[in-house]
């Protein structure tokens, strides 16, 4: 598998004929996300007196124009309020014919892109409703879009909803924290056309005319800006993932250009998809979709759109394949509450691109990746990643490449750090996926899960790197006397308005002739002095050697003026009867420090990993007698007595 993709790799980024690397038109038109319309009225509060529970959309359409008709429908529960208004939303471009609710036909308006239904009777809290609107038109929105392969002579309708414009094809409620349970998506077209869109095809029912209907049914959870169509000639090609867990297969069902040329020259990049699901579904949790499909419909859309079960995008490379599909699980499944946190879509879904590449590829394809995804979140000083309340309606500042993407992935990276423990990192995101699939979460969701599964406190961390702003530049002053290094670590903030600090453990490599280390200090203060015991000479030293970290790095110089402290680990009582005490300098907790105790004849008897400034060892099992203990930082030999009186 690693020379397939290495060979794919290879062709496609040093000779991509047709189509664009993400990184080549992110800051324009990454995943297709619609810019052109900047600012969106807030939501209606009437909508909030209903939860939507389905949507079936069944409409006639075609490839050549964005011109519809048919019907959408809306099952509804009554919440919090009686229904006394009911409020939809659909663009004013198109026309509506009729509304009916409960099999009875009501007067409606339509202004302001709402269709308002003033009912005769309130509908009480807790009643379910049906409400079923015909209509038809020439949407002006960009919601749905028709245009021709810029390279492989197809003629195409597509939708693309995220994030405010569902509306623009459909009536339905924009909200965010109303899930459907389950979505028909029904697309009368010529019989010569195909029509991709969410779940399983599921019939194909010949209609008078010389047209065919496509009946698409999926019974998961589905936000409003996810159901899809994609409507041309398309060429269907199926392949299959196998994930651990399950007995049958996942089909992968591609609607591509018809084109003969295109399927050859994406082939090896599309038989890529079964080991991102296989990959995804070890990391993540089973694939959220597993019962229904995955795959992909081509249309013009310079980048891709994670529609659920079948992504919308116009060429395939490694990055946006596996991006997307990253998307099945944070973003499809689990959804982002509001779009302020938008960073559980797009922040985990890039760092799936860096998954992919370090279980699929190799470590330094991953890590030039990082490193590249580091260099352009500091390339300009500030920006949160949490989206500001006053910008939430702006689209281009919600889908910011450098901030929602880049740096919300960079940011997972650190926690990843932070946890130390890649067994760790990833069942915390298999326990998200378990707690919130099939619905909604907020950053700070995933923060409590984060903080009960690690049993750590990441509040100093998310308040300086999701919801702060900045990167620190790092600098070293340090000095070596005999065994002992001390160093003075300092940092400044490209943002000290907002951010002055940034609470963070650091590693930093020191080289000698013929080897070096890496520790890891708890950087909590700025000009913070840490000390390091060493037998060797350290010629030179690194900060952020294996690119964790978002930072800079301003100055390491070699001074005299530095302070050496003495870092002796402390042992008591001498002799011992049943416990010995230790305790251990702060900076000795960013090693990996391990006591190992033995007897006189050098046999070891005991060993321990000190997590602690102070820990007890329960020494009661050992018989009287003469011991040595060993550390794993500055090997100095510590001799105590053993003796039960």
């Amino acid at each position: 598998m690693k020379n397939i993709l290495t060979i794919t790799l290879s062709v496609l980024f040093a000779n991509f004929l047709f189509g664009q690397r993400i990184s080549e038109y992110h800051k324009a038109s990454f995943e297709g996300k619609h810019f052109e319309t900047r600012m969106v009225k807030a939501d209606n509060p009437l909508l909030n007196n209903y939860d939507v529970t389905f949507y079936k959309i069944d409409i006639n359409a075609t490839n050549t124009t964005k011109t519809i008709s048919g019907n959408g429908t809306v099952n509804a529960v009554v919440v919090n309020n009686p229904l006394s208004t009911l409020v939809l939303e659909l663009i004013n471009s198109l026309v509506v014919d009729s509304v009916i609710i409960n099999n009875v036909k009501r007067t409606s308006t339509h202004t302001n892109d709402e269709i308002t239904v003033v009912l005769p009777s309130s509908l009480p809290v807790g009643s379910s409703f049906s409400a079923k609107v015909y209509y038809h038109g020439t949407s002006t929105g960009s919601g749905i879009s028709n245009g021709n392969s810029p390279n492989w002579g197809s003629q195409i309708t597509w939708t693309l909803s995220e994030s405010y414009h569902a509306k623009d094809w459909f009536p339905c409620k924009q909200v965010l924290s109303d899930k459907a349970d389950s979505v028909y998506v029904f697309v009368t077209c010529p019989n010569t056309l195909k029509v991709g869109s969410n779940g399983l095809l599921k019939n194909i029912v010949t209609v008078p005319g010389n047209k065919l209907r496509y009946e698409w049914k999926s019974y998961y959870p589905i936000n409003y800006y996810l159901p899809s169509i994609a409507i041309s000639n398309y060429q269907e090609y199926n392949i299959y993932a196998h994930p651990a867990g399950i007995t049958d297969s996942i089909l992968i069902q591609n609607y591509l250009y018809s084109n003969s040329g295109y399927l050859p020259y994406f082939k090896s990049v599309i038989d890529l998809t079964p080991s991102f699901i296989e990959l995804l579904s070890e990391k993540y949790g089973m694939y959220p979709f597993k019962n229904e499909k995955y795959g992909h419909a081509t249309a013009p859309i310079g980048g891709g759109m994670e529609h659920q079960t079948m992504t919308t995008l116009s060429s395939f490379d490694f990055e946006l394949v596996i991006h997307e599909l990253g998307h099945m699980w944070f973003g499809d499944n689990v959804t982002c509450s509001n779009w302020q946190d938008i960073w559980i879509n797009e922040g985990f879904a890039t760092y799936t691109h860096y998954i992919g590449l370090q279980n699929l590829m190799t470590q330094t394809d991953a890590d030039q990746m990082i490193i590249t995804t580091q260099d352009d979140v500091m390339a300009d000083a500030g920006g949160s990643v949490y989206v500001p309340l006053a910008d939430v309606m702006d689209e281009q500042r919600i889908f910011d490449y450098r901030l929602t993407y880049e740096k919300g992935a960079a940011i997972i990276h650190q926690i990843r750090f932070i946890l130390n423990d890649d067994i760790l990192f990833y069942n915390i995101l298999k326990n998200f996926q378990q707690t919130y699939g099939g619905n909604v979460a907020s950053a700070t969701d995933f923060k409590n899960v984060l903080e009960t599964m690690s049993g750590m406190d990441f509040t100093d961390y998310f308040t300086q790197w999701y919801y702060g702003e900045g990167y620190p530049t790092y600098n070293i002053s340090w000095s070596q006397q005999s065994n002992n290094v001390g160093l003075i670590l300092s940092q400044t903030s490209s943002m000290p308005a907002v951010t002055p600090f940034f609470k963070l453990p650091l590693e930093v490599k020191f080289l000698w002739a013929g080897g070096d280390t890496t520790i890891k200090f708890n950087n909590t203060s700025n000009n913070q002095l840490f000390n390091v015991t060493t037998p060797h000479v350290i010629q030179s030293i690194q900060i952020d050697p294996n690119n964790w970290i978002v930072n800079k790095v301003g100055s390491i110089l070699l001074s005299n003026s530095v302070n050496l402290i003495n870092n002796e680990i402390k042992f008591y009582p001498n002799p011992v009867k049943d416990y010995i005490n230790i305790e251990i300098p702060e900076e000795f907790l960013n090693e990996n420090l391990i006591i190992e105790i033995t007897d006189i004849t050098g046999k070891l008897v005991k060993k321990v990993n000190v997590k602690t400034l102070s820990q007890k060892i329960d020494l009661k099992d050992l018989n009287d007698g003469i011991y040595f203990i060993n550390n794993s930082f500055n090997k100095k030999p510590y001799k105590f007595v053993k003796t039960n009186e």
